[in-house]
């Protein structure tokens, strides 16, 4: 083997060409091997779900045929008629009445033959009394249905009629008198129908007794035919109930090959010794009932010609890589020869990278005084940041400022006013007017107090740490607290909490608050309503706690509804409240971690809405809030 310039490989090279030609050939016939193995379970399988499936059919389709009659037998014997012939003298007319009468359930039923048993097992009556062949005057005691019959169970038994020559399957029910048993109602049904039915090239189907003796097969040359040869004792047996009257019972030639898991057999079978065998997957379900086995034989000559195409196409992908892999390797001894010529080159690139570390350290040099440029821009703006962090804490007290001359100024200028009226009066000597107006006086400076008080709770910063509390005592104590002004407003109040073991984090004092502003405000929203109405529902939503409080009011104004938790906001008359509350409460729900807002409801009145995180689980008791 010459390489790409012409020149004879070395002898370590030509060393490794074989090697990788022998590594090669091994790899390939592990993947065509193990391509074998897995094709043939796959298509194995595949055979083996199909005959699962067809033998389901089968089964329920025998399965049906024999229950179909079942019953027969046993509500013949229960007809009244049935056991008058039984017990009347069998004379022409009453045989001919009986006669008929099996021949009329014989063609209302299917069934092949239907005949009557005395207690001894003769057969007085059959619907085949007009045949060649009749079963009238025949005893078939020997029968096991007839002996099963007789005992007051209902005989089974399937075989080959010895009057008949047919295959059967034998339904026997007992006929009763006062207890006692006079005979038995026969129902044979055939098989030859069923059998015919199973007329499917892709498998086989086949019945066989306790003994593996196939008595119901869709192969016509399986019939009578075992899978194993017999016993003894299995012999003995069959020739004593006359099962199967002159008939060479000869075992087929069957080379069991393997089992597949616990049920399905692969196996090999001639129909004559020394002829060609064929493949087939075998599945089997019994009957106990009936005393059968249900068979199917699926042939695996698609699943085998299946395995083979795909070792096939394995074996050309193995080839078509091999001459990939040869290809790449010609290729790569011509790279050989450039080796020397990448070697220069890449000298030549290294004298280019120093060069070009050194534009990059240049480089780097001007970065760095860039990103200090950076930096330094960055200080200017968070130094402007803090600067509009201040403007806007300075214009928040400015609008405070603004709210807090308005509010104290109204006051300050009645005070004035009345303490000028009190010094005039006194100096008239009207002291009782003098008096009204000091008093005046100070209940204006009683309402400026109230309004610094409110002030100092808004602006001051809660010290007091959170614990976790039961939302349904709160509620408790908050609508306990307020029951006497509810009941002076004439006022309704409606709680829905469903689970009242829901916990909150939060200040007992502070939340109680927050409820009793909400619903002080309600009552005040329905001042003058025939019938207030409050409606308080606690709900648990994605790990947090809802309470919702709904007025049945007049609403909040659309316009109004982004103002209402500003401070100083208010829609009340002047002098009934500050506008502090609501502002108030948003500061200390925050501070639980929680959110407040309002909307108005569809059916009318508004609902504040208080959202708190939920405490899944018990925690310990902190300090009190």
């Amino acid at each position: 083997m010459n390489n790409p310039s012409g020149h004879r490989l070395s002898r370590p090279r030509r060393r490794a060409a074989v090697l990788g030609i022998v590594a090669a050939l091994a790899a390939s016939v592990l993947v065509l091997a193990l391509t074998w193995y897995w094709s043939s379970g796959l298509f194995l399988d595949q055979t083996r779900a199909g005959a699962m499936a067809k033998l389901d059919l089968y089964n329920s389709n025998l399965d049906g045929a024999l229950g179909k009659y079942q019953s027969v037998p046993k509500l013949l014997a229960l007809h009244e008629g049935v056991a008058a012939f039984f017990q009347a003298p069998l004379d022409a007319e009453t045989l001919q009445r009986a006669n008929a009468l099996t021949e009329t359930v014989n063609s209302l039923t299917g069934a092949e033959d239907t005949y009557f048993m005395d207690a001894e097992g003769l057969t007085f009556a059959a619907s085949n009394w007009d045949s060649e062949r009749p079963f009238v005057g025949h005893n078939f005691s020997y029968r096991p249905y007839f002996q099963e019959a007789m005992q007051g169970q209902l005989g089974r038994f399937f075989a080959l009629g010895t009057t008949s020559g047919r295959r059967g399957y034998y339904f026997a029910s007992p006929v009763f008198q006062n207890h006692e048993i006079l005979g038995a109602v026969v129902v044979k049904v055939s098989l030859t129908d069923i059998e015919a039915a199973w007329t499917a090239d892709e498998e086989k189907v086949i019945v066989t007794d306790p003994h593996g003796v196939i008595f119901v097969s869709s192969h016509a040359a399986w019939r009578f035919r075992s899978l194993a040869p017999l016993s003894d004792e299995a012999l003995q047996e069959i020739a004593e109930n006359r099962r199967y009257q002159s008939v060479d019972l000869r075992p087929l030639e069957v080379v069991e090959q393997q089992t597949i898991g616990e049920g399905p057999r692969l196996i090999r079978i001639a129909d004559e010794p020394g002829a060609q065998k064929a493949e087939y997957l075998m599945v089997s379900r019994a009957m106990p009932e009936a005393g059968w086995t249900v068979s199917v034989l699926a042939s695996t000559h698609l699943a085998r010609s299946q395995s083979i195409t795909a070792t096939l196409v394995a074996a050309l992908a193995c080839l078509i890589t091999f001459l990939i892999a040869t290809l790449v390797w010609q290729r790569r001894s011509r790279l050989v020869e450039r080796i020397d010529y990448q070697r220069r080159a890449s000298e030549e690139l290294e004298q280019r990278v120093e060069e070009r570390t050194a534009d990059l350290t240049s480089a780097n040099a001007q970065l760095e005084r860039e990103i200090g440029e950076r930096e330094a821009a960055e200080a200017e703006l968070r130094q402007a940041q803090d600067d509009l962090i201040q403007a806007g804490k300075l214009a928040a007290l400015g609008q405070m400022s603004a709210a807090l001359s308005h509010e104290f100024n109204q006051p300050l200028a009645a005070i004035r006013s009345y303490a000028d009226n009190a010094r005039l009066l006194i100096e008239r000597n009207r002291d009782r007017e003098a008096g009204e107006n000091l008093q005046r006086i100070r209940d204006l400076t009683a309402r400026m107090a109230e309004i610094s008080k409110h002030l100092m709770t808004f602006a001051r910063k809660p010290r007091r740490e959170l614990r976790p509390l039961v939302l349904a005592e709160v509620l408790d104590d908050t609508l306990d607290f307020l029951r006497i002004r509810l009941e002076r407003a004439g006022a309704t109040v409606s709680l829905e909490q469903p689970d009242r073991s829901l916990r909150v984090r939060a200040g007992r004092v502070r939340l109680q608050h927050v409820i009793l502003n909400l619903v002080s405000n309600a009552l005040d929203a329905m001042e003058g309503a025939e019938e207030p109405k409050i409606e308080i529902a606690v709900r648990e939503t994605a790990g947090r706690v809802v309470v919702s409080v709904r007025d049945h009011g007049p609403g909040i104004e659309s316009a109004q509804i982004g103002s209402i938790f500003d401070p100083f906001f208010t829609t009340k008359d002047v002098g009934k409240g500050l506008g502090l509350g609501l502002s108030i409460s948003y500061n200390i729900v925050k501070d639980f971690e929680g959110s407040i807002r309002v909307e108005n409801h569809p059916g009318g009145g508004a609902v504040f809405i208080v959202e708190l995180p939920l405490l899944a689980q018990p925690e310990a008791v902190l300090e009190p809030a």
